[in-house]
């Protein structure tokens, strides 16, 4: 059987919309310049463009960190060395998780000042929690009996995370992966209030002066890129179940 593809064209025809607005984005300002009103219209002075890729820049960062340190640390909690820092792992990355994501910008502003290396560290530690939470689980609902018989055929442990485990939990780890890519896009919009950058500019810039423009210049891309992002994780979860 193969999986659906709803996802797949519903994920590309939203691509090709926010291609569009990030592309011809002074046509996109005037189309809602005349369905929402602003004390001004001018507009944005710097193109939308340069917004959206030093959001995706920080995202994918922030979420390479993440991924990276999430699946070391949840692999490291499951094996035997690692399994008396598994309680208070997941305790500290909940959390951190706890903590509203402007607090966390807040707190790394007087170590790191402003920039992005604050909003790095606050948008890696939001993400880390469903990361680590989905490897663990994932590795430790693999059935025990397949772990029995394979070390009956003399695997070692390394053998047994590298083609029993990790493959047979992938699914859910890749489930914990895509929350927190939605998690990071949609927070990455706060990092502006540190000088960070990004699409949160236009709507920290927007909310300041009242201007209902700008909010949705910054929000709706934001919007439709998690989106995206969801819709093909999505599909590439339900095309491995379905292989399997």
């Amino acid at each position: 059987m193969k999986s659906n593809k709803k996802g797949l064209i519903a994920a590309g025809l939203l691509t090709i919309v926010l291609g569009s607005i990030v592309i011809y984005s002074k046509k996109f300002e005037e189309i809602l310049y005349k369905y929402f009103s602003a004390k001004s219209t001018a507009g944005s002075r710097t193109p939308l463009s340069v917004y959206f890729l030093e959001h995706i820049w920080m995202v994918l960062l922030s979420s390479l960190i993440a991924v990276s340190l999430g699946l070391i640390l949840g692999i490291f909690v499951t094996t035997n060395y690692g399994r008396e820092f598994k309680e208070l792992l997941l305790k500290t990355v909940n959390l951190g998780q706890s903590f509203p994501s402007p607090a966390l910008l807040a707190l790394a502003v007087p170590i790191l000042g402003y920039g992005i290396e604050g909003a790095l560290i606050a948008l890696v530690v939001y993400a880390l929690m469903p990361i680590i939470y989905n490897v663990v689980i994932g590795i430790e609902e693999v059935p025990k009996d397949i772990i029995d018989a394979a070390k009956g055929m003399g695997m070692t442990e390394f053998e047994i995370y590298i083609k029993i485990k990790i493959p047979l939990a992938f699914n859910v780890i890749l489930g914990g992966i895509r929350t927190a890519l939605v998690i990071n896009i949609s927070a990455a919009t706060l990092a502006a209030a540190v000088g960070a950058g990004g699409l949160g500019v236009l709507v920290v810039n927007g909310v300041r002066t009242l201007d209902m423009v700008l909010i949705l210049e910054g929000a709706i891309p934001v919007t439709l890129l998690a989106i995206i992002v969801e819709l093909l994780l999505k599909e590439l979860e339900e095309s491995l179940i379905w292989a399997a």
